[in-house]
């Protein structure tokens, strides 16, 4: 029998008496679902493994960061007999941390205005990593010896050197030399006439025209057979009536007859870059006062056997090391003046230098003692 329940107007209540109503339950029935330990512990390998690759798995690019800025007093070694003048203040060679790209480290990148990137076609060419280090490694090599024979000759000593041709360690763009030459081919000879002193470059090119054409001999970086290279000269920029293929070399296989033994550990950094700062500090090392007014001086730049200083790359990671480690001057080829300006600011003094000898002159400026006297050889 149903009844009305009252109790609320307009609702309408049932009452059966003949069955029982359940008590509610105490708490209510969760209906989650509950996923398996397997797969939670799948997505979390997955998520390390993901992480562990963005970190460690290289991606087909190299990226320039800032290196150091290295003391080079306690790297000169000269030989018994010789008088050394340790100075005071310090000459440094400056340095670009170079490492391959990671997922990771190509994104970070984005962020840090002082890392460039770059292709690994740029950096390696034909070569494989290991070789490329020992590619660097030699020119270190060869750089720091005509280092040594530069201040040696400013010392007013004489140097004779032999050479078994020259490699090219760079192409300028838009030059005669680009597409017929790559960074690790060695030039033999020009017109026939075989590179075998330190000044035949110079001489046999000297007097030649714009428009004239070289026949180079070149032995391929990647091996192979001497090629029959020729070469239609463009102008140099800074003198039109002079030919110039564009090109930037060393020495193969130099063989110096030093007067005096002075030796430069430069360890496992390699490149021509530190040229400039190893012929200062030898020379510092050498004769007497504070070439650098006793500051510090951060210095970057090759320099060949003319004394000519030459750009060298990295310069914007070179001047954040030389800030970061708190040197007082920087001196840097003309050709990359302006990008360490832009990036030094207030914090460091930067020169522009196109030989030794502005280089010199920029450190007088500066309070420096001058050259003095060459060392005493007993």
């Amino acid at each position: 029998m149903s009844t009305e329940d009252e109790s609320v107007p307009g609702a309408v209540g049932t009452r059966e008496h003949d069955r029982t109503i359940p008590d509610p339950p105490d708490a209510p029935v969760s209906r989650r679902r509950t996923w398996p330990w397997w797969l939670a512990a799948v997505a979390l390998l997955g998520t390390a493994a993901a992480l562990f690759a963005a970190f460690t798995v290289q991606i087909g690019h190299f990226e320039f960061r800032p290196g150091s800025a290295r003391p080079t007093t306690d790297l000169v070694d000269v030989g018994e007999g010789v008088e050394v003048h340790p100075p005071a203040g310090e000459i440094a060679f400056t340095t670009v941390s170079l490492r391959q790209s990671t997922v990771a480290s190509y994104v970070w990148a984005w962020f840090d205005d002082d890392v460039q990137v770059v292709a690994d076609e740029l950096i390696l060419g034909d070569r494989s990593p290991q070789e490329n280090r020992q590619f660097n490694l030699q020119l270190m090599d060869t750089s720091k010896q005509d280092a040594i024979r530069v201040a040696l000759l400013e010392l007013g000593y004489e140097v004779p050197v032999t050479i078994d041709g020259v490699v090219v360690v760079g192409v300028q763009e838009g030059s005669a030399g680009e597409g017929l030459l790559e960074r690790g081919d060695s030039v033999v000879a020009i017109d026939g006439e075989p590179l075998d002193d330190i000044d035949d470059v110079s001489r046999i090119m000297g007097p030649r025209a714009p428009g004239e054409t070289v026949v180079l001999s070149v032995e391929p970086a990647e091996g192979g057979d001497l090629a029959e290279v020729p070469v239609v000269l463009g102008a140099s920029p800074d003198d039109p009536a002079r030919g110039l293929i564009g090109i930037s070399l060393e020495p193969r296989s130099p063989a110096y007859d030093f007067p005096i033994d002075v030796d430069i550990d430069s360890g496992n950094v390699g490149g021509p870059s530190a040229g400039l700062a190893f012929t200062l500090a030898v020379l510092d090392v050498l004769t007497p006062g504070e070439l650098t007014g006793g500051l510090d001086v951060a210095v970057t730049g090759t320099i060949d056997g003319a004394g000519n200083v030459g750009d060298v790359g990295g310069v914007r990671q070179k001047t954040a090391a030389a800030i970061d480690q708190g040197y007082d001057v920087f001196l840097v080829p003309s050709g990359e003046f302006q990008e360490a300006h832009e990036r030094a600011g207030d914090a460091l003094e930067v020169i522009s230098v196109d030989t030794l000898g502005d280089a010199l002159d920029a450190l007088a400026s500066l309070g420096g003692s001058g050259l003095g006297n060459p060392a005493d050889v007993g």
